[in-house]
Formats: structure tokens, sequence, C-alpha cells
């Protein structure tokens, strides 16, 4: 029996469309254990075990999977990668060899379709990563210790699909270049921690403004976040959730009564980056 442990992930922050992706303290914890009974096939996380031992061209014992401690679901955190990332791992340790994380990336991406949160799970901290010839390149990037994160989570899901279809097929050529200014604005930012760079590097012309309308006063909440402290605030992954950038050490405690005003409950939570990624341990 052992136990992987992975971490949620924001994906996006902003100007970073599908290129970039955060690991968050919050954690999804998968226990596995060997079985006689039939696996289960649409468990994300038992296909995505068997799949890896494919590629590693291993036979591996049938096993299930229990999951104590679960990301939050259908938030934009990150849990299917989790899932994912959690069977590619207990495939490698099953199979006994020494696979590169950069190999585990390669086909934990072909298994999720694109790499912006399972790169970050499985790596930790904040990662930038990109396909080219359908192979997965993606490097850690710094952030600075003068800053810290918080989630805006509703008790509503949305859906990545419905989220993905809403995008238009192209952009005019000047949202594409503004974003391009604005992702290297925003990395120079989290990497200074520069709380005037940081309010100004965070805006986006490619995903959000088509994604927020499918979030009910989605526009008053970062106007009430930013009032009470928060110096950027982004969609995270294809929502509903909201990625709050901070000063480290403000709670953002004046944003909580605000809260009790909104039609649907949403919840703060105050997290830190994730600097391990994804970590197994024999039970």
């Amino acid at each position: 029996m052992f136990e992987v442990r992975v971490p949620a992930t924001s994906a996006n922050l902003g100007p970073g469309f599908d290129s970039l992706g955060i690991a968050l303290n919050i954690y999804g914890k998968f226990v596995f254990e060997k079985t006689c009974s039939p696996p289960e096939a649409n468990h994300l996380t038992i296909m995505s075990y068997k799949k890896t031992l494919e590629r590693l061209q291993v036979k591996g014992p049938d096993l299930r999977v229990r999951i104590p401690q679960v990301i939050p679901v259908g938030k934009g955190l990150g849990s299917s990668a989790a899932c994912i990332v959690a069977g590619v791992l207990a495939a490698k340790h099953v199979s006994g060899k020494d696979v590169s994380k950069h190999e585990l990336l390669q086909i934990a991406a072909e298994i999720e379709g694109h790499p912006d949160n399972v790169a970050p799970a499985l790596i930790g901290g904040l990662v930038s990563s990109g396909l080219r010839d359908e192979e997965v390149f993606s490097g850690r990037l710094f952030i600075s210790r003068k800053i810290s994160f918080a989630l805006l989570i509703p008790t509503f899901s949305l859906a990545t699909s419905k989220s993905r279809k809403i995008l238009p097929k192209s952009v005019p050529f000047s949202d594409a270049s503004y974003n391009l200014s604005q992702l290297g604005l925003s990395i120079s930012a989290l990497a200074s921690g520069d709380p005037q760079l940081i309010g100004h590097a965070f805006d986006d012309r490619l995903h959000q403004p088509y994604r927020f309308p499918l979030i009910d006063e989605a526009e008053r909440l970062i106007e009430l976040a930013k009032e009470s402290g928060a110096l950027a605030v982004a969609l995270s992954g294809a929502g509903p959730s909201l990625l709050l950038i901070r000063q480290k050490g403000d709670r953002l405690e004046g944003l909580i009564p605000g809260l009790a005003e909104y039609k649907s409950p949403w919840r703060l939570r105050l997290c830190r980056p994730d600097m391990k990624g994804a970590l197994l341990k024999e039970l």
C-alpha cells in the first residue's frame, strides 16, 4: 500500500493562457493497494495508471484507489490533473523503473491534453510549459517571498468543457500582442513582488473576458477583493474559482464580511505555493 499526495494547481494566472500554472498547498491524497476485484476502468486515476504502464512496457498488478483527501472538483483547481499525476506516479512506482520527471510529464500531458496543470502538479512551484512537435517543455520560475496567494472558491462548479467552448476561434492581432506584453510583465511581477507591477501585470484579453460572464457577480467580486487588499485577481484555470495575489502576511480579512452579500456563497482560502510537487510514500 502506498500514498501519492498531489497539490492543487491554478493555471493561466491571467495572461498565461495554457502556459502558466502554479502548485498550491491544497492537496489530494490517493491511497493505492492491490486488489483482486475488477479495476475501475473509468476512474481517471486508474486509467492513467494503466496507460503509463503501457508506455513503460511493464505489466503491473490491478490496483484500487481511495481518495481520503480531495481537491475540490469543478472549481478550476486542477482536480483532474491531480488524478492523472497520481496514476502516473503509481505506475512509475510499481514498475520499479528510473523514469525521469520529463518523461512522466510527457505521459501526464498526453492524458490530460495540455501541460499547464499537470506540470506544476508534478514539479511544484510556478511553471511555464508548452508543446513543440508534441513534446512538452517546461521550466520553473522564481516567486518572490514578499507575496502569497488566496482563493475565492464558490459552492457552484463550472465544467471545463463549457468554459472552453465559450472561447473564440480567433482573436485580433492586437489582443495577442497585448497578452504577450502582459505575460512578460506578470513573470517579472511574481519574481520581484513589486505591488505596483503586480497590480498592472495580470490583465488578459484571450480568455477571461469571455469566461467571466459565465460566473455570476465575478466583476463585483474582483472589485471587492482589490478594495480589500488583493494586489491582483485572476481566474483560476477555467474557473469558477478566483486566484488572488496578496502581500505576504495580509490575510485579506476585510474581504470576508463583503462575501456575505453575494447570492452564491464564496469561501476565502489562504494558500501559498507548493514547491515540492507530487510525492509518493509507502504506508
